[in-house]
């Protein structure tokens, strides 16, 4: 009988996607998936199917992931706007433990050049499934009195989005940190006067 590798499949898809994260899919080799997880390359194709199966799980985990991120900010937070404003805080503040200051579905929308790839479609999909997430709580921003409802939720989402990612690559900078504040406070005082 053989000697079956067992693994904590989250554990290993977590590793993969910082992995990915941090270097794309196509930069990222096979030796440097087994030496990141610690599996065997036969055990990854067993397990995944295949490279690109364990970087599709990996960036379904990383939306998943953001999800519970923005989740758990609006359970310490009174409004959804200052839920929001917390993530982006998060994000934008304390992104030494991040491998890319850049989202990964943004870096994965952008890598594929090959837009009828199979990649590019999962990236196009979840970016899809992130925006209509934010929708919902821009739907209860409104509903709440938080926001106005001169612009629909979508719109404000893909507002949020549009200045979130911005502010991502800005901050990828060295030497701007003092300005991490002052330009997130902007963010959402625009938001309010939409």
């Amino acid at each position: 009988m053989a000697n079956k590798i067992k693994f904590e499949r989250e554990t290993v898809v977590r590793l993969a996607s910082q992995l990915f994260w941090e270097k794309g899919f196509h930069a990222t080799s096979t030796r440097d998936l087994q030496e990141a997880i610690n599996m065997r390359p036969g055990s990854i194709y067993s397990a995944f199917g295949s490279k690109e199966g364990l970087y599709i799980e990996s960036l379904r985990d990383y939306t998943v992931q953001m999800e519970s991120q923005i989740k758990e900010c609006l359970s310490t937070s009174d409004t959804i706007l200052g839920g929001l404003r917390a993530f982006v805080e998060n994000v934008i503040t304390k992104k030494e433990s991040a491998p890319s200051a850049i989202c990964m579905l943004v870096k994965a929308n952008c890598e594929f050049a090959d837009k009828d790839s199979n990649l590019y479609q999962l990236s196009l999909d979840l970016i899809d499934k992130f925006e209509n997430y934010l929708s919902v709580l821009f739907e209860q921003a409104i509903a709440k009195n938080e926001l106005s409802n001169n612009i629909s939720a979508q719109e404000y989402a893909r507002f949020f989005e549009v200045q979130f990612t911005g502010l991502r690559g800005y901050f990828n900078r060295p030497g701007v940190e003092s300005l991490a504040q002052p330009m997130i406070d902007q963010m959402f005082k625009i938001i309010k006067s939409l």
